[in-house]
């Protein structure tokens, strides 16, 4: 029989696959669909949120910008959701009742499917004022994210069961296979502000995000039959954790290429679920360059280090090519690819298409595809004045 730890355990171990990690992960109509490269360059509005120092990259004319985004990753492996609830709709009829091997056989082979399944959530949206100019440019934002996970564990105590069940009456409170949600949300405010200076006739700009930092985990592990998404309450399996973290970046310009690099979460933390197990909050140093010119866009990211979410979740480390076309500042076009050099879950390929008019009003949408169960998309509406 599964102990509650190895079972939580199992949980995040597979929680991390096919899907994006939510820390790492900012949702952005602009930036998502350039696969979320931006520590060189990029729109300031957004890529301020991965690397401060790029709060200077702003235009003459631009005072003052609002800017609204909100994105989900979702992975439904295996069709776990279907299988889920027509295994519970059937074990709960079931319960009670003489049933035959047939029976039971589908129940094994439901278990089985969803033992080899995950139902995986990646959600986040925020909103940022930014206020350019050439003494300090800063931009405030706030930024809600959420990821959870939902799988099964399938107990061999029931292959046992099962596989010779016979004829009898069924009992669902015989079943040990579990299920779980494991995941957790994370809230931020911050401030980035940044500032260029001149070196050697290169433009050089050094930035810095303090920034308060809510961390609610999420952790519900039930046996197969008592799990109910229905009276599932999130607020009753929930611990909460806060605290102060900073980003540092800097960026400088040859004309129009640029390099940067970010550090993000530079103090590292640890946050306990209901069981003890740790979701690690670790610095993340990544390098990026770009070219900008006045139609193409080309930025390129690349994790220097990699880190580790969960307990025995493995690790990742992110690389991220994404391509803009501008077309007469109207209309945008972008395609990007992100790949994870630690092979944790599979690479994304992104796509979006932008709407400037005037280069005032920002409507921008992204999709994200990593496999045939994973699709994902992002929305921006902004004012640039």
């Amino acid at each position: 029989m599964w102990t509650k730890n190895q079972i939580a355990s199992a949980i995040a171990a597979g929680a991390i696959i096919g899907a994006v990690p939510a820390s790492a992960e900012v949702f952005s109509g602009r930036g998502s669909a350039m696969a979320g490269a931006g520590v060189a360059g990029g729109d300031y509005t957004y890529s301020a949120l991965v690397n401060p120092a790029t709060a200077t990259n702003f235009k003459e004319n631009d005072d003052f910008a609002i800017t609204f985004d909100f994105g989900l990753i979702a992975n439904d492996q295996n069709e776990f959701i279907d299988t889920a609830e027509d295994l519970t709709d059937y074990i709960d009829e079931l319960d009670g009742l003489l049933a035959d091997q047939s029976s039971a056989d589908y129940i094994l082979d439901s278990l089985r499917t969803l033992d080899d399944s995950r139902l995986t959530l990646d959600a986040g949206a925020q909103l940022t004022l930014a206020v350019p100019n050439n003494f300090v440019s800063g931009m405030l934002y706030v930024r809600q994210s959420a990821f959870l996970s939902t799988e099964v564990s399938l107990a061999d105590s029931d292959v046992e069961l099962l596989s010779n069940f016979g004829e009898q009456y069924f009992d669902e409170n015989d079943l040990e296979s579990a299920a779980g949600a494991f995941g957790y949300s994370l809230q931020e405010v911050g401030f980035a502000a940044a500032r260029e200076f001149t070196f050697g006739g290169y433009r050089v700009s050094l930035g810095a995000t303090p920034k308060y930092q809510s961390v609610e985990t999420i952790e519900y592990i039930e046996t197969v039959a008592n799990f109910d998404n229905d009276d599932f309450d999130v607020d009753d399996y929930m611990l909460d954790h806060s605290n102060f973290n900073i980003d540092f970046g800097a960026t400088i310009n040859w004309g129009e290429l640029q390099g940067g690099l970010s550090v993000r979460n530079t103090l590292a933390q640890k946050y306990e679920t209901l069981s003890g197990m740790e979701i690690q909050l670790d610095p993340q140093v990544t390098a990026g360059v770009g070219y900008t010119g006045e139609v193409f866009t080309v930025l390129g990211d690349l994790d220097l280090n990699a880190v580790e979410l969960f307990d025995g979740a493995g690790e990742v480390q992110i690389a991220r090519l994404g391509v803009e076309a501008d077309l007469f500042d109207w209309a945008q076009l972008r395609l990007g690819y992100r790949h994870d050099l630690q092979d944790t879950y599979d690479g994304a390929f992104t796509a979006g298409i932008g709407f400037s008019p005037f280069d005032v009003v920002q409507f921008h949408l992204a999709a994200t595809q990593s496999s045939d169960d994973t699709l994902g998309a992002a929305l921006q509406f902004g004012l640039d004045l």
